[in-house]
């Protein structure tokens, strides 16, 4: 009889996990073709860059297509298989104009800037840019696919330094992102993401994202899209909640985060769905 009471008093305290809720996505926008990335401003503007169109597209906050800037070419207003975008603010915007060799910069009126080509790079005679973030503090980090670099670049565009990726053991670069202080490299065939400071030094990396596709990081929180659901994690790795997808996109691409809205790039179409 005692154990039997003893059984009753320990079951109420046991509790089944919470269900993970389930998003769905719905389709803005418009069709694409080709893209490759997706830039979302406070305000909520969207950019996108189309790979097989070689341009980027501006939308507002509701998904409508307010611009759309460039064609294939070499000139300022001309892009050759474009691979990421990064608005930052809104003020000034960085495309990777990957086959050009460059990295090309925009005002908020996407009036051109300037190019960051190979002559900015330090002893460097080729550069191909397959990937950009920009850190809170304006410094720029671009990927390297040939090289298996990442260089850095201060708010003027001049060259501060490299990181050699191979040094540190990384074997494939998905994405570039930045999650609090950290500069974030997923490497999504082997289930990882390694975090490195702002001035290039290595931290550690956050292991068991098997099947990871794309992430997008912020101050306080990283997400990360897998097949069927997004994980919410700490710019740490520790894991805050998750949510699964009603429905696997296909050909997913990217993922970015503003405020209550998840928005996810598949290479034909943007979606998008609020957290409640």
């Amino acid at each position: 009889m005692i154990n039997f009471i003893a059984i009753l008093l320990i079951v109420p305290l046991l509790s089944t996990p919470a269900e993970p809720d389930t998003l769905t996505f719905s389709p803005i926008g418009g069709e694409l073709e080709g893209a490759t990335d997706v830039s979302v401003v406070q305000t909520g503007r969207l950019y996108i860059t189309e790979r097989t169109k070689h341009r980027f597209l501006v939308l507002n906050s509701t998904g409508m297509r307010i611009d759309s800037v460039g064609s294939q070419g070499r000139g300022d207003y001309r892009f050759d298989r474009p691979a990421a975008i990064d608005a930052t603010n809104g003020l000034k915007i960085y495309l990777a104009d990957e086959n050009n060799g460059r990295v090309q910069m925009y005002d908020r009126r996407h009036q051109f800037l300037t190019s960051i080509t190979s002559e900015k790079v330090d002893r460097r005679f080729s550069f191909t840019p397959s990937d950009l973030v920009v850190s809170p503090a304006n410094e720029l980090f671009v990927y390297d696919s040939e090289s298996f670099l990442i260089y850095i670049f201060d708010s003027n565009g001049n060259f501060t330094g490299e990181i050699n990726l191979r040094q540190y053991g990384v074997r494939t670069v998905t994405q570039l992102g930045i999650a609090g202080s950290f500069l974030l490299l997923l490497d999504g065939p082997n289930g990882v993401i390694h975090r490195f400071r702002t001035d290039g030094g290595y931290i550690n990396f956050i292991g068991g994202l098997q099947n990871a596709q794309a992430f997008s990081g912020s101050e306080d929180d990283l997400w990360v899209l897998f097949g069927n659901r997004i994980g919410r994690y700490t710019p740490r790795g520790g894991e805050i909640s998750t949510f699964l997808l009603e429905q696997p996109l296909q050909n997913p691409v990217d993922i970015d985060v503003n405020g209550p809205f998840i928005y996810i790039l598949t290479e034909n179409q943007l979606y998008r769905t609020v957290i409640q």
